[in-house]
């Protein structure tokens, strides 16, 4: 005959077991994975349209993105990873003693990115350095290129095994051209995001 006794330890064995496989479903981060991702933008422009100008702002309308990496366990605690993230045009706001000039775009941004990471039950912790790219479109035949530095932070939840989310800090450090092609200081372009992702 079964006992309440009984009943109630095989109830708190299952749970342990339960709790258990779940910690380790959390600490497993292996995997390629793909996501997307909203975007608020901000900082100037890592490339000016004209030789003298200065202070073109970066639009902070929200902008839409995808990305794709993969991460791999190197210890129990400790996750590294690599991603390659893309992001739509963002406005690029002329200043106001320019007017009437028109507003420029950011374009074809590219972050690519090594991470480093600790997992915390069914969360990442991480953050990341690499290099960025883009083209400032003056519109016509008009186009700037920009490169440089990134780096940032950022969190991700394991909602389940396969899908995730999450948010992410980035700041970039980039050097562009104007149209007498000479060298700009280094600018910071700086993203938060919003993200979602699905793990293979």
């Amino acid at each position: 005959m079964i006992s309440e006794k009984n009943v109630s330890t095989c109830l708190v064995s299952v749970a342990a077991l339960v709790a258990g496989s779940n910690s380790v479903a959390a600490q497993d981060w292996s995997g390629f994975y793909v996501g997307v991702s909203a975007n608020s933008n901000s900082g100037t422009s890592p490339a000016q349209p004209y030789v003298y100008d200065e202070g073109y702002q970066m639009g902070s309308d929200t902008t839409g993105g995808a990305f794709a990496g993969y991460r791999w366990n190197a210890s129990d605690s400790v996750v590294m990873g690599f991603e390659i993230a893309m992001q739509g045009t963002i406005t690029v706001d002329a200043p106001a003693s320019q007017a009437p000039i028109d507003d420029y775009s950011f374009e074809n941004l590219v972050d690519a990115k090594l991470s480093v990471g600790t997992s915390v039950g069914k969360a990442l912790i991480y953050g990341f350095a690499g290099m960025s790219s883009g083209i400032l479109d003056s519109g016509g035949d008009d186009a700037y290129s920009a490169s440089g530095m990134n780096y940032g932070v950022g969190v991700d939840y394991m909602v389940s095994d396969k899908f995730t989310v999450g948010v992410e800090f980035i700041s970039r450090n980039m050097t562009g051209y104007t149209s007498g092609g000479n060298p700009e200081n280094l600018k910071n372009a700086d993203t938060v995001s919003l993200r979602a992702s699905f793990k293979f």
